[in-house]
């Protein structure tokens, strides 16, 4: 039986500070930036950038998480490991055969950058995962992490932003009811992005559908991290990581905060936080939201991608700069999103200048979710088993 969400919303003399009630009254949220006493190091050579992640004592309670970005899936899906699967999402490609019936699978709208290729991002546990549906949520729970999963339904006639609403309400309901209440890690994927419907682009009816929903349900002072970006196959997705503690977010000193932005991009501002970290002292996970060539609230460089490209990895080491200290050793996967896919060669080199060679790296064809933006990077940094 389908449930309906729960839409009991807060008093208006509550909005948090990201609230549309307060753009142009308030300046953005300022967070304490997280130093460490053992930062990771930031190296300018040239112009270029990269990252060495310090030593430090291993995480012996085991990382929580993991993610896996792969086109053969046979390893991950033998009877040791396929228990510790929480959810996968497919870029180009079905679900995958061997996968346990009730695992939440998201067919993602986007497609490798590379015509032809089938790319499958898996999402693991340390702990086993226990699959369950919820309303209209597919979602699996580990001992420390929740993963979810739906499809946006646009068949019938209701506005975007009153389905938007609708969505996220019932991924607050299935965080309730699994008893993983802090959303940390959000990934929206809409067809038609920057398309008009009905006299509004869509991103925008977007954002105030968001807005809605946390405005009514989500607990934290600040919105969680999270990427938007559009597709032209298949259905609007959205999918999610969840916890029982909150997320610390995190702000670029080089941009206005996105919850701040002046009402020139809509409505109602985009919620989210440019990044966030998550997990105890030692052990944390670092997520960098969605980033492109914006300094201020401004697009830079219209045109031009390999100027937008290296004004997004200034953007991207500035983020990573202020985290700090991402918890010690371990792994970096990088997800691009392409408008023109001819320039993905150009985007991996400087990719893995800044994040290394042995970072995981996917690129994928998008629309970028403004008409003058050609790329955006996204990327986490997960600790060591």
């Amino acid at each position: 039986m389908l449930l309906l969400p729960c839409a009991v919303r807060r008093c208006r003399a509550c909005f948090p500070p990201w609230h549309s009630a307060y753009r142009g009254t308030c300046a953005p949220r300022q967070l304490p930036p997280p130093f460490c006493s053992q930062p990771f190091c930031a190296n300018e050579n040239q112009g270029k950038f990269s990252l060495a992640i310090s030593a430090g004592s291993p995480n012996e309670a085991g990382a929580p998480l993991r993610v896996h970005y792969e086109r053969d899936l046979a390893h991950l899906l033998s009877p040791e490991s396929a228990h510790h699967i929480l959810g996968v999402a497919g870029y180009g490609a079905a679900r995958p055969a061997g996968l346990h019936p009730a695992c939440p699978f998201i067919a993602a709208p986007l497609q490798p950058a590379v015509a032809g290729d089938k790319i499958f991002e898996v999402w693991t546990a340390s702990t086993p995962a226990t699959h369950t549906q919820i309303g209209p949520v597919s979602g699996s729970c580990s001992a420390e992490t929740a993963f979810g999963a739906l499809v946006l339904d646009e068949a019938g006639t209701i506005p975007l932003e009153q389905t938007v609403e609708r969505a996220y309400l019932y991924i607050f309901d299935f965080l309730d009811q699994a008893g993983f209440r802090e959303p940390i890690r959000f990934w929206n994927y809409l067809t038609a992005i920057t398309e008009d419907e009905q006299g509004m682009e869509r991103y925008r009816r977007f954002n105030t559908g968001r807005q809605n929903a946390f405005t009514a349900r989500l607990r934290q002072p600040v919105p969680p991290a999270a990427s938007g970006v559009g597709g032209h196959h298949g259905v609007s997705v959205i999918y999610f990581l969840a916890a029982r503690t909150a997320a610390e977010a995190i702000e670029n000193p080089r941009q206005t905060s996105a919850y701040a932005y002046p009402p020139i991009y809509g409505p109602t501002s985009p919620s989210f936080s440019r990044a966030c970290r998550h997990g105890p002292a030692g052990a944390q996970s670092l997520f960098i939201s969605g980033t492109a060539s914006i300094v201020g609230h401004e697009t830079r460089h219209r045109g031009d991608v390999e100027a937008q490209l290296a004004e997004t990895m200034a953007n991207l080491h500035a983020l990573t700069k202020v985290a700090g200290c991402a918890g010690g050793p371990g792994d970096w996967a990088v997800k691009t999103y392409l408008r023109d896919p001819s320039c993905r060669e150009t985007v991996d080199r400087a990719v893995t200048a800044l994040f290394g060679p042995d970072s995981q790296r996917i690129h994928l064809q998008g629309d970028i979710c403004r008409a003058d933006l050609l790329l955006e990077i996204e990327a986490c940094h997960l600790p060591e088993p």
